[in-house]
């Protein structure tokens, strides 16, 4: 089995020294690729990433942001769930805190509402969003990219490339198993949740 980490990362982000540990950590003991992209959007550094990872022969292509990083050997959780687009939750805070993904399109995933089991979804969160090459294949460029949903209003690009691939045909998945740190500007998002929820049920 042999994969492609890639890493977009944010022009006006530097990229959490724990991210970048747990992406040479897993490309080193398992003889996989690190692509790193920077230099515009993330849609963007996405699709650089993916042209490269078409031009190869892995079998996989595994997105983590700059920002986020799940646990050791995580990858192989979703690796072993074979499905065709599969995401671990990345808790994320916009108007309060939720989990990146939507199980029902347009309709964000409560933080106590968290899936208990493997779960077909609508949409996956971006980080640690693992694909396979067929997907990629099929799917015509850009793979990723921002959508007006309204004036002023943007789709996430991770939304927006989620909608093709069901348009296609693909199935999306979240593992609820695979759970990423997010240090959103030097904010821990997992720690500020897991400290809420010990609050709630204290």
């Amino acid at each position: 089995m042999k994969v492609m980490l890639g890493v977009p990362l944010a022009e006006d982000m530097m990229a959490d020294m724990r991210a970048a540990f747990w992406c040479y950590q897993e490309a080193g003991k398992n003889g996989w690729i690190l692509k790193c992209e920077r230099g515009g959007s993330a849609a963007r550094n996405k699709n650089v990433i993916i042209k490269e990872y078409l031009e190869g022969d892995c079998e996989y292509l595994f997105f983590l942001n700059n920002d986020t990083w799940p646990d050791e050997g995580d990858i192989n959780t979703l690796i072993d769930c074979d499905k065709d687009i599969v995401s671990g939750i990345t808790p994320a805070f916009t108007y309060g805190f939720h989990w990146m993904g939507q199980v029902v399109k347009n309709v964000k995933i409560k933080i106590d509402e968290t899936p208990t089991q493997l779960t077909s979804a609508a949409r996956a969160g971006g980080p640690a969003m693992l694909i396979k090459r067929k997907v990629l294949e099929t799917m015509d460029f850009p793979w990723f990219d921002f959508e007006q949903v309204e004036p002023g209003i943007e789709k996430s690009e991770d939304y927006a490339f989620c909608d093709k691939a069901v348009e296609l045909g693909f199935e999306v998945w979240i593992e609820p198993a695979v759970v990423c740190n997010h240090n959103h500007r030097g904010m821990n998002i997992l720690t500020m949740v897991k400290a809420m929820k010990e609050n709630q049920y204290a």
